[in-house]
């Protein structure tokens, strides 16, 4: 009766489980999303002048997270420094660097020496204000990146930066530069020469993990010998973190994270329940005695033990209540010996400098306690609410696939976010940077990186393959409006090509390249045309239906820029993205915002030129801090709904349709006032209806409009040169 009762709770875990994320089809899209956002980045950054290769590690690009844990992004920056094990890796004409260990080293650690690239001798002077000289003579490349502060930076909302061991963190996420070292150090083969059962990791897992090569990151030895024996503790080997030792100053550490994301990439569904859950007992119970010095990673060393040990016989759904029980009896089992073996690389303690000893004994009984086969403790658990689902397992099967549903589509829409800020990202911050280009220098810098992506789509993986698919039509949108705004500038004709270009570009997502067509038809003086454009577009929504308050029954209004926030998407979206992938969600349901450079200038109408002014004065300069975020504030960037329904006006203006111009003006009216929700670029919207009033002779219509605009967004707002203007003319007159 015991056994039968185990394996009931292990197939309720198991359901809740799933109900929370935690099924294979889950897992995929997290997989797929978050390799696609690594390589999408990594396309992106040569044109931000960044030379990194970006990876995505950790819960994310794992697909072992929930809702609830609300884990962190953990992103590494590759650099193109190398760094090589011995002399005959050199390269003729590159910057790298040697690693220098000996066995008196710490485990895991080394220092990296400077090599000349132009023969294979090291270098003999300091080149970087942290290189520092051993008394040997060798110049030693530091930890402190002091010259890489800046990119991390860039990437930060707030500016400011956090150390946590090589990460440096902003708000939630971790960012941790790194090089990278082809081949393996004698330590990072520990999997390959170690006694294993043998069933677990596959062989083919193990070869392509010799394939991996390990990074360097940047973190001193938390126990340095260089360290005064009067700051260390009793306990553990703990050590104040506050304090300096030059020497651990110096030491790198290797990091074998591409090799542990095979491993767990090779994991089946039911051990990554296991592993779930077992991050959700340490979150819940283990994280407010000890915070995260007995970490998630101590979890997943726990997992891949646990994995290779025990047969594959026992990894069942009815059997999961005892494979949590195994993975925390390898846990406790580590913390009586006051050890915990690292699962890659030899000779490492991962428990050194984490824990008190006092804490050993607490967290040895606590473990005991959560290994009770009956879970007595579930109730307690808030996380995902899933002790609630625990109790509640017995509701009707209609019930449970509602909120499964439901909680399938908060993570794709999470991950449809991610996806497209992947996407929009470096060609936001690229064309942010145009106002600083002349014409020639932009035109130049698209066609290359168009010429860059259409091979990519042709000879990259698979992954970059769909980056580039996807990244090109925004950049010929760009590029056609870039020409096309010339030729206009010039009274010259549209050509074939640039239609051509505009044509490419129309799947970049549902409305912004073709809004971007109509608006140069329009300030192209073909208003026969701009409103076809415009009457196709509005059908792309479908018919103007309300849900829950918000517009349409399918399409989605993204915005990703900072400072903004973004429409929740309707329930009929979130119906599509169950059965849609990434890339069709955002082709085919998604409009993105629509963004003009100035030397766009000639397709834009004239009102939204005031746009790319909104930094008047130092205050409003203060504000855009950290600037490469907020360089968007540099361009017209206008929500496509509101844009649609400005265009129509114009357009139905110039060709004397009153009632549809009419018509045009309520709909982005009531945009404002109901749709928006005060969400996306609201204040630019309101300064779009503020033009229509002045167009209509309603100075007071447009003057509530710029005021309303400037009490959402007081600092950076195109509307304060608007009410200049307006006062203007009232002295005027």
């Amino acid at each position: 009766m015991e056994q039968q009762a185990e394996q009931v709770l292990s197939l309720r875990l198991s359901r809740v489980l799933e109900d929370i994320g935690v099924n294979r089809y889950m897992i995929a899209r997290r997989r797929r999303l978050w390799l696609m956002r690594e390589t999408s980045m990594t396309i992106g950054a040569p044109l931000r002048g960044i030379n990194y290769k970006f990876y995505q590690f950790g819960s994310q690009s794992e697909g072992t997270t929930t809702l609830g844990m609300q884990s962190d992004i953990d992103t590494l920056l590759c650099t193109d420094f190398p760094v090589i094990l011995d002399w005959d890796e050199w390269q003729q004409g590159k910057h790298q660097l040697l690693v220098v260990k000996t066995d008196q080293f710490p485990p895991q650690h080394c220092w990296l020496q400077w090599l000349r690239p132009d023969i294979p001798l090291a270098k003999t002077h300091v080149a970087l204000p942290s290189d520092v000289i051993d008394n040997e003579g060798r110049v030693l490349y530091t930890n402190s990146q002091v010259e890489h502060q800046d990119v991390i930076r860039q990437h930060s909302s707030t500016g400011e930066i956090v150390q946590h061991g090589p990460s440096r963190s902003n708000n939630e996420n971790d960012r941790v530069i790194a090089h990278h070292c082809c081949s393996l150090p004698n330590d990072c083969q520990f999997l390959f020469h170690r006694p294993r059962p043998g069933h677990w990791p596959r062989p083919d897992t193990l070869a392509r993990a010799r394939q991996t090569g390990v990074f360097l990151v940047p973190q001193g030895y938390s126990e340095c010998p260089s360290r005064p024996t009067r700051c260390r503790s009793s306990a553990l080997n703990v050590t104040p973190n506050n304090l300096y030792y030059p020497q651990s100053n110096w030491e790198w550490r290797f990091s074998t994270s591409m090799m542990e994301r095979l491993l767990m990439f090779d994991m089946n569904t039911v051990q990554y329940k296991t592993y779930v859950f077992i991050k959700i007992l340490r979150k819940t119970f283990l994280k407010p005695v000890v915070g995260d010095r007995l970490s998630t990673f101590h979890m997943k060393t726990a997992m891949l033990f646990t994995i290779e040990t025990y047969p594959p016989e026992i990894w069942r759904e009815e059997n999961l209540v005892h494979c949590v029980i195994y993975c925390l009896t390898t846990l406790r089992r580590w913390l009586k010996l006051k050890h915990c073996p690292h699962y890659t690389i030899a000779r490492v303690n991962l428990l050194t400098g984490k824990l008190f000893k006092h804490e050993l004994p607490i967290l040895s009984a606590m473990l005991s306690s959560l290994m009770e086969s009956n879970m007595p403790y579930i109730p307690q658990i808030d996380m995902d609410l899933l002790g609630d689902k625990m109790l509640g397992i017995s509701r009707s099967l209609v019930c449970e696939s509602y909120e499964r549903k439901k909680n399938n589509q908060l993570i794709l829409t999470n991950l449809n976010k991610e996806y497209n800020y992947s996407i929009v990202a470096s060609y936001k911050y690229v064309i942010s940077d145009s106002s600083m280009c002349t014409w020639d220098e932009i035109n130049a810098l698209i066609i290359e990186y168009l010429h860059t992506l259409q091979q990519i789509s042709q000879n990259g993986t698979d992954l970059e393959q769909e980056s580039a698919t996807v990244i090109m039509p925004l950049w010929y949108s760009s590029f056609a409006s870039l020409i096309a705004s010339m030729c206009i500038h010039k009274g010259q004709s549209i050509t074939q090509d640039i239609l051509h270009l505009y044509h490419l570009s129309f799947d970049s997502d549902l409305l912004s390249s073709r809004l971007k067509f109509a608006s140069m038809l329009y300030c192209n003086g073909q208003y026969d045309a701009a409103a076809n454009c415009l009457v196709y577009c509005e059908g792309l929504l479908g018919p103007v239906v309300y849900c829950e308050g918000l517009l349409g029954p399918e399409v989605w209004q993204s915005c990703n820029c900072i400072g903004r926030l973004q429409i929740k998407p309707s329930s009929k979206f979130l119906d599509k993205t169950e059965h849609s992938s990434n890339k069709d969600i955002l082709q085919k349901f998604t409009a993105i915002c629509v963004y003009f450079m100035p030397q766009e200038m000639c397709c834009v109408p004239e009102h939204l030129v005031y746009e790319m002014f909104r930094t008047v004065g130092d205050e409003d300069r203060q504000q855009r801090r950290p600037a490469s975020f907020y360089e968007w504030m540099d361009l017209a960037v206008i929500d496509c709904i509101p844009f649609l329904y400005y265009l129509q006006y114009l357009t139905y203006r110039q060709l004397n349709m009153r009632y549809r111009k009419h018509a045009a003006q309520e709909k982005l009216h009531h945009y404002m006032h109901t749709d928006s929700q005060g969400h996306g670029h609201i204040e630019t919207a309101l300064n779009m209806m503020g033009n229509c009033y002045e167009l209509e002779n309603s100075l007071d219509g447009a003057w509530m409009c710029y005021s309303t605009s400037l009490k959402i967004y007081p600092r950076n707002n195109a509307a304060n040169w608007h009410v200049a203007r307006i006062l203007h003319q009232l002295v005027n007159s």
